[in-house]
């Protein structure tokens, strides 16, 4: 089955101006923008837009001319997928502005922005997910066991600022926290904005800290342009409170967070492949992270963030690539940081996850009994078919 390397290959030679961008351009930005743009393109909107072509000829070449992984998961495809894109019309015709990288540690900040202009005159403000360092993780954590992050107010900024530059219908995506932060932004950035906005595409992002933004106003205003993108044994945007009006799409790998990687997503031609479901691993991890993440209560966070924050302190390293090539002092470091917790912290973080099974028990035998159902249902109706015959 085709995937995002494929459609760009077929549909490259195609101008904006004759096809506009769907839903297969969102993957194909999303999937490469894990490029260190901000290296090569100004964080100014007052600067001038810079090429794609030329912009992805110089991350080329800064990194050597050889295509790298980016980080520890962030496979070599992604640098392959970038130059692939450069060598066609249909992205060559793009111009990037505005690169924004702000990376702090304390709070956790990875947040990465950039605004893409399209020939025919709309404009991609485009979210990045987490990258491979450690204070990027961390800040996904956060999402977690926070009422918010700062990614949220920065990503508002942002956008409110790319309305303000440029005319033009508004085009808003992320994959992953990217695509979090992507609908964040479209929900809360002002009226005005959210009018210019064409469509807003989550590419397996997590959902909110509470079910309330789903009866809000804005929420059923943004609804008919919001399209969220999930594969059949999502993990990540399975995470926290999440809309139930996701699109399934057919991955080529079977592990939940495996399916994560936009490049195992499946294409026929310019559109993405839709399931008719959730694969039972699916349902297993939308069941379990619901039941885990919603039970916990303001002490429960407080402990794990606590936690979070001493062992990868004590860990030590900058990146998820550092952690590998340094694994045991690295691993060291964080098992004497844990160490080095009180007591009652450890018990109170074991005892977050000491449901765990229980959690797991009951969700499996949800999925079965559903299951169990379908089926009754199918058999049913068989027989009644067979009757209208005979």
């Amino acid at each position: 089955m085709a995937n995002v390397m494929d459609y760009i290959k077929k549909y490259g030679d195609i101008s904006f101006c004759d096809m506009p961008f769907g839903e297969a351009d969102n993957v194909a930005l999303c999937g490469m923008y894990y490029m260190p743009f901000d290296k090569v393109v100004s964080d100014s909107f007052e600067d001038e837009p810079v090429d794609y072509k030329t912009a992805s000829d110089e991350i080329f070449e800064l990194r050597g001319r050889k295509h790298t992984p980016v980080g520890l998961v962030l496979l070599k495809n992604i640098s392959e997928q970038m130059v692939l894109m450069s060598k066609y019309k249909r992205f060559q015709e793009m111009k990037v502005v505005a690169a924004v990288r702000v990376y702090e540690k304390a709070p956790a900040v990875q947040f990465e922005a950039a605004t893409f202009l399209l020939p025919d005159g709309k404009i991609v403000v485009l979210f990045k997910g987490t990258d491979d360092t450690l204070t990027g993780w961390k800040e996904d954590f956060d999402i977690l066991t926070k009422k918010g992050i700062p990614s949220n107010r920065l990503s508002i900024e942002y956008l409110e600022k790319a309305a303000k530059k440029f005319d033009g219908n508004i085009i808003v995506c992320g994959h992953s926290k990217g695509g979090f932060i992507a609908q964040y932004a479209a929900l809360y950035s002002s009226k005005e904005v959210r009018d210019r906005i064409e469509v807003v595409y989550n590419d397996d992002g997590p959902g909110f800290w509470d079910y309330s933004y789903l009866e809000s106003e804005t929420y059923a205003e943004m609804l008919p342009k919001y399209r969220h993108f999930v594969p059949q044994s999502s993990f990540i945007g399975m995470m926290l409170a999440h809309d139930n009006d996701y699109e399934i799409i057919k991955s080529n790998q079977i592990l939940g967070p495996l399916q994560h990687d936009l490049n195992s997503w499946q294409f026929s031609g310019k559109k993405l492949v839709r399931a008719e479901e959730l694969t039972d691993m699916g349902k297993m991890n939308d069941g379990v992270l619901r039941d885990l993440v919603g039970g916990l209560d303001d002490e429960s966070e407080k402990v794990l963030d606590t936690v979070l924050d001493k062992v990868l302190s004590g860990v030590n390293q900058n990146g998820l690539l550092d952690v590998k090539k340094n694994f045991v002092p690295a691993l060291k470091g964080g098992v004497e940081a844990w160490r080095s917790l009180d007591r009652d912290t450890q018990k109170k973080f074991l005892k977050i996850f000491s449901d765990t099974p229980e959690i797991v028990f009951r969700n499996s035998n949800r999925i079965r009994k559903e299951r169990t159902e379908k089926t009754y249902e199918k058999v049913v109706s068989a027989f009644k078919y067979l009757n209208v015959l005979f």
